[in-house]
């Protein structure tokens, strides 16, 4: 029997983004992924605003991809742009 995925929630990235602002270098929860790839994707698209442009300019938030209690979730905080 294969493994069936739960559908989890978009996370809004936008709210998430002005979260993070309005809370420097704290880490916020950005959202929960299916799988280590996603959530390792996602971090990056952070980090580099790559097409999450929410998170403009490049370099302004710090991300990392985590695995608590099996499930893949993605943190960021802002750190302020770069110079």
């Amino acid at each position: 029997m294969g493994r069936r995925w739960r559908r989890r929630p978009f996370a809004n990235h936008r709210l998430r983004a002005d979260d993070c602002r309005r809370h420097p270098r704290v880490w916020i929860e950005i959202g929960s992924y299916n799988g280590s790839q996603s959530a390792r994707r996602t971090a990056r698209c952070i980090r580099l605003a790559d097409e999450l442009t929410h998170y403009a300019p490049a370099g302004a938030f710090e991300a990392k991809s985590r695995t608590v209690n099996g499930e893949y979730r993605v943190y960021a905080r802002y750190v302020g742009a770069p110079r």
